[in-house]
């Protein structure tokens, strides 16, 4: 598995567990999943929420689903006193962070996002909040928004010396202010100290309660004084916060991203203004950070930052980005696997992963194992990653599989030798077993236990089943991912891991009949249950009874209609001979999908479908009877035909991806769109659904196919990635026959219909693996061969001229055939803002196609990169 898929997986698996009765939600740390229903975290994120986990949410940003939180289970050696101790005495300053052993926990996860009454959410701020210290304190109260100004004008008229400390809703410092007479002499707020910190407060205004205190209080160090007077910083500060509104406007607003234009930035180009920071900007504009959070990134205060945005836009360094970066699919990651089957020694290399918690952003960073932070509780360890201070509940991993969950910055204890280096601390995943062995409780109403850590068997006890076996004679097998109790082998009940039976023991195999020891067995390496071993007997007579005579009985030359692809379904012949004629695609479906007749739907088109309820996927295909959906797809996306949903009045707000990849004799053209349904949700607005809509040409001259793809059932949300893949697996033959027809070669099999081929086996010998010399050689030539094909439109020419051209690059996936140098399949990676550059790229190598001499690798065809930067090729090995 590429690096690319492992962050995909990791990525739609993880998200950040917030505190939702704050506004905006609080994050809290990071959670990633290890069942479907079951995350871990750190105990010292959420331990304040034993009693109220419906105030906390786990929000996965990449597919864009939030869970609501039911019920958590805390390791049972955390020290809950040490950490709530930690809570009460935090200062608000940066970097303080709770790290103590044993910071694991597990959460209990669940769709439905219970409501927050008043009374409750009141309870729990009282349960937060610290408690106000008043000592030397002379004035103290509740401010809103502007009374801040007001509150900081009367100190200063009355010629005070103090502490202006601001705090939130629950008591902890936001910001501190040291004033003089007449002067603001230092400010601390976000991270910025001076005149910034005091701009980027006065347009934040975040507080709710404030104190000051006399005298000199508070231990500033080195922090500069600021020089301005008082009412020239406060006029400065409230004209930026007025300017800041239509620099927002003219920007695209404050959850606008943006993305380099421009492969090296010289800061010394920039303006007086900004090139003091700019380079350090410059680093921060990734495509996934917010306007509105770029200046807690970049160290500045929001107007600086904007006013070194509109100076990159207008020098068309910079572009703005008009979708998300996440594909917002709406289905979280399969679960995690926990790798704990193999030794981590000193100094092994150790990778961490999490979600950057301003943008979301996947981080990648590297470092080494260190060793055990306590010889007496080996489970908490040390690595030198060095990590951010606000991601706890990131993954630690050793060759990218996850061993750990980082907690934060190690401090050795009184007496302990200092290590020699900067360690942080990660708990080892093995610990979970001292999680699930402790019987946690769910903290909802009925009061029942955690779903994911009680076995099946207990449950049909207490919900009143009669148990085949008495619970107390129940087999016990603990599942090697999740860690929960399973009653038998085979898949966990929890997340589906095959669970291995114990070694059994040698003097009750000795005692058993030879027939049972060889069934133990085949059970062993099979990982068969009894239930399995009983059906597959079953299953084998039946077959017997009805195949046998079947053997002796005389041929029949009727052909049998397309077999079932599921097990509840059978493929429609007349849908599969649609499909066939009109689409080229294959005669049998992937296995798990069935071929569904959708004329009824689509009525008076031709039309069928493919249907598949593992997958979640429900695709229509209908044949359109000219080209319109290719030359004009955006005209069928506004309303997806045959789908009820309302009309969207602008692709961009709805628009989760669009491309194109190779199918047939052209590409298949695709859209998805996030519609709102006409089904009422409970807030007053419309269920989303995920909806693909696609096209290609058809076999048949002067048609074409319209694809309608959706969830077979939307409330499991719909990855329209599965959909692609299957259309380029059923239209695998009509692909080979259309680079075959563009690179002038014989014919092939298409659909049922089937010809000669030019290849034959002459029975030479065959050529050894091509060792990285000649594969680079033959990229090189690949390189030279499209170059020499490429044309470059006009409009691509005429860019080109201009001082500050448009993004003048794509790029494209082509894999190539060992066998005769064809190409096999072809995708577009990176889009040009001109059209035209992408479709002459993918003309220059189809064109350029089959490749002399192509060379001979193990998996048998060779995958390549093929770019373009204005008007030159560049081939490299993916």
């Amino acid at each position: 598995m590429s690096l690319e898929q492992i962050q995909l997986n990791y990525a739609d698996a993880t998200g950040f567990v917030v505190d939702r009765t704050t506004n905006p939600p609080k994050v809290l740390g990071q959670a990633f999943l290890i069942s479907r229903n079951r995350a871990v975290t750190c105990a010292s994120s959420v331990y304040n929420y034993s009693e109220a986990p419906w105030a906390l949410a786990l929000n996965f940003v990449h597919p864009d689903v939030v869970v609501s939180v039911k019920g958590m289970v805390i390791h049972p050696e955390f020290d809950k006193k040490a950490a709530r101790t930690w809570y009460l005495n935090q200062t608000g300053n940066p970097g303080e962070q709770c790290v103590l052993n044993n910071d694991m926990a597990t959460i209990v996860l669940d769709s439905f996002m219970p409501d927050m009454p008043q009374d409750k959410v009141g309870e729990l701020n009282r349960a937060l909040s610290l408690p106000f210290n008043s000592q030397g304190v002379e004035a103290s109260g509740s401010i809103r928004g502007s009374d801040f100004l007001n509150i900081l004008g009367g100190i200063l008229q009355a010629n005070r010396t103090g502490l202006v400390t601001l705090f939130d809703g629950r008591n902890i410092p936001l910001a501190r202010l040291q004033v003089g007479p007449n002067a603001i002499q230092k400010v601390y707020f976000r991270g910025l100290l001076g005149e910034l910190a005091f701009f980027e407060l006065l347009y934040r205004q975040p507080a709710e309660g404030y104190s000051f205190q006399s005298g000199d209080v508070f231990n500033w160090g080195n922090v500069r004084d600021i020089t301005a007077p008082a009412d020239a910083l406060v006029a400065e500060a409230q004209r930026r916060v007025d300017e800041l509104p239509g620099m927002f406007q003219y920007l695209g607003g404050p959850g606008s991203r943006y993305q380099q234009r421009i492969e090296n930035y010289d800061a010394s180009n920039a303006s007086e203004t900004i090139a003091w920071f700019s380079e350090r900007l410059w680093t921060c504009i990734d495509g996934y950070l917010t306007l509105d959070n770029l200046s807690e990134r970049a160290g500045v205060d929001t107007f600086t930052v904007l006013q070194a945005i509109r100076e990159m836009v207008n020098k068309a360094q910079i572009s703005m980005i008009n979708r998300k970066p996440f594909h917002c699919g709406g289905q979280i990651g399969t679960p995690l696997v926990s790798h704990t089957d193999f030794e981590v020694n000193a100094w092994d290399p150790l990778q961490a992963f999490f979600l950057d918690p301003l943008s979301g952003r996947p981080v990648w960073l590297q470092g080494n194992f260190f060793g055990v932070a306590n010889a007496l509780q080996p489970k908490n360890m040390l690595h030198t990653i060095a990590m951010p201070n606000n991601v706890p509940g990131a993954m630690i991993l050793k060759d990218y599989k996850l061993i750990g969950i980082h907690d934060g910055p190690h401090a050795a204890k009184p007496g302990q030798p200092v290590p020699p280096v900067k360690c942080f601390q990660f708990m080892w995943m093995g610990a979970l077993l001292d999680i699930t062995a402790k019987k946690g409780r769910s903290d909802d109403e009925d009061g029942q236990a955690m779903s994911g850590l009680r076995s099946k068997a207990a449950t049909e006890i207490e919900e009143g089943a009669k148990p085949a076996v008495p619970a107390e004679k129940l087999e016990k097998y603990v599942c090697p991912n999740c860690y929960t109790t399973n009653t038998q082998v085979g898949p966990c009940f929890n997340c589906g891991t095959q669970i291995a039976a114990p070694e059994p023991d040698p003097d009750e195999v000795a005692s058993k009949p030879s027939t049972t020891v060889a069934l133990k067995k085949i059970q062993e390496k099979t990982k068969l249950s009894n239930q399995h071993l009983i059906g597959i007997a079953v299953v084998l007579c039946i077959v017997a009874i009805l195949v046998v005579p079947s053997l002796l009985a005389p041929p029949n030359n009727n052909t049998a209609p397309p077999a079932a692809t599921s097990s509840d379904h059978q493929s429609s012949e007349k849908a599969m001979k649609v499909a066939v004629e009109n689409a080229g695609f294959k005669a049998t479906a992937v296995p798990g999908y069935w071929y569904e007749d959708t004329s009824d739907i689509t009525k008076p088109q031709a039309s069928f479908g493919l249907y598949s309820e593992q997958s979640n996927q429900k695709l229509i295909f209908v044949v359109i009877d000219d080209t319109s959906p290719i030359e004009n797809l955006s005209n069928f996306c506004g309303l997806p035909p045959f789908c009820d949903v309302y009309r969207a009045s602008n692709l961009t707000d709805i628009k989760l991806d669009e491309g194109s990849q190779l199918l047939g004799d052209g590409a298949l053209k695709y859209f998805v769109g996030r519609y709102d349904t006409k089904v009422p949700s409970t807030d007053g607005h419309f269920v989303k659904e995920s909806i693909l809509i696609g096209s290609f040409p058809s076999p048949k001259a002067g048609k074409s196919i319209l694809i309608i793809g959706r969830a077979f059932d939307a409330a499991k949300g719909y990855d329209y990635k599965t959909a692609l893949w299957l259309c380029d697996q059923m239209g695998e033959d009509f692909t080979a026959h259309g680079n075959a027809t563009r690179t002038g070669g014989g014919n092939v099999v298409t659909g049922t219909a089937t010809s000669t081929s030019t290849s034959t086996s002459t029975g030479s010998e065959e050529k050894p693996f091509a060792t990285d010399a000649q594969v680079d050689t033959f990229i090189k030539s690949m390189q030279t061969h499209i170059q020499g094909k490429l044309k470059v439109p006009d409009d691509v020419v005429d860019e080109m001229k201009k001082h500050h051209p448009q993004k003048l690059k794509a790029a494209l996936t082509v894999t190539v055939s060992c066998t005769d140098g064809s190409i096999t399949k072809m995708e577009i990676n990176d889009q040009s803002d001109f059209e035209s550059q992408t479709n002459a790229l993918q003309r220059a190598v189809s064109s350029s196609a089959p490749f002399d001499d192509p060379p001979r690798v193990k998996d048998g065809s060779l995958t390549v990169k093929v770019s373009i930067n204005k008007d030159k090729i560049k081939v490299e090995r993916q």
